[in-house]
């Protein structure tokens, strides 16, 4: 008799995918500290330039964030949490991989509310339990995988290449800041999941050489240009959930099309992983225990604000006062 177990396809792990789901976590952990350190470097120092023009604000402010010391620390955790991610991704399929990497929001939340000594709420506890018990829906049916198609590689690559374009070249024509922020992470995910599939197929090539190799620079500079561009233009919000589900969907379906597997997973319960974990990211990301750097104090503002209805917002910059003013 088959029950909700069976149907899941629950079996044992093999010591590579455990490996591969710890070091997926502590990737994770490690690009939460650097999401949080240099979003809110990169976005007070776009605040002080918000009349530069240029297609790419983030290349005005190179000078100021290579001398931030915060912004520096966030880049040493990404460099130990991409050695994490490679890692995870020579022992486990790149589906479980890059799907895991959304408990970076879980991580960010507290690191948040410790910056700003406040507290975590109950929302976001809700919505870590049910992110957690997504993840767990995916962990159990098991994730199948295979080896790369290498035919189906340069297609992928150019639908990547294209995508990035056009969510770029829309992000110029939106009005709304945090509308571009949203395009320009979308397309920083796209160049995430590129990295990711190009680190799959040359860490499994290994000790020979790929082509993979020539790639993994492109794909992780672009993506890493986009999202300090992201960071200038947005909250931590807004980022974060549109990477955090870019990615893993794109990552996700390149292991059903890129790789060879054996058996298709159980849409049921593939489904319901992606209701939940949308749900739980969907509460986490909207919570006041993120917020935009554009009012100083906003954070603590926000938490005022739903404790006491009585109190008023807090008054908003005025873009246009002139400096000279008393």
């Amino acid at each position: 008799m088959t029950g909700p177990i069976a149907s899941l396809g629950l079996g044992p792990m093999s010591t590579g995918e455990v490996l591969s789901i710890l070091l997926a976590l502590v990737s994770a952990m490690l690009f939460a500290v650097c999401a949080a350190l240099q979003q809110s470097s990169t976005r007070k120092a776009a605040l002080a330039r918000e009349g530069d023009s240029r297609f790419l604000a983030v290349a005005g402010l190179a000078r100021t964030l290579l001398t931030n010391r915060a912004w520096l620390l966030g880049q040493g955790a990404t460099v130990i949490g991409f050695a994490c991610h490679a890692a995870a991704l020579r022992f486990g399929p790149i589906a479980l991989v890059q799907s895991l990497l959304v408990v970076q929001l879980l991580f960010a939340l507290p690191m948040s509310a410790q910056r700003h000594h406040s507290r975590v709420l109950r929302r976001d506890w809700i919505g870590t339990a049910l992110v957690c018990v997504g993840l767990a829906f995916m962990v159990a049916q098991g994730v199948p995988h295979g080896v790369v198609r290498s035919e189906r590689l340069p297609y992928a690559a150019v639908v990547i290449v294209c995508a990035v374009v056009v969510l770029m070249v829309a992000s110029r024509l939106v009005p709304s800041t945090q509308l571009r922020s949203a395009l320009t992470a979308m397309a920083s995910g796209c160049c995430i999941s590129g990295t990711a599939v190009q680190t799959a197929v040359a860490t499994t090539a290994l000790p020979h050489f790929s082509w993979a190799l020539l790639g993994i620079p492109i794909t992780t500079t672009v993506g890493a240009i986009l999202t300090q561009e992201a960071y200038a233009h947005g909250s931590l919000p807004t980022v974060l959930t549109t990477m955090t589900i870019t990615d893993p969907v794109l990552s996700y379906a390149a292991g059903l099309t890129l790789f060879t597997v054996s058996a298709a997973p159980n849409p049921l319960s593939l489904g319901l992983t992606a209701a939940l974990v949308f749900t739980g990211v969907t509460i986490l990301a909207n919570s006041p225990t993120l917020y935009d750097d554009r009012k100083p104090g906003a954070g603590a503002s926000d938490r005022a604000s739903d404790a006491d209805p009585a109190a008023e917002p807090p008054a908003a910059i005025n873009d246009s006062a002139d400096p000279t003013a008393a």
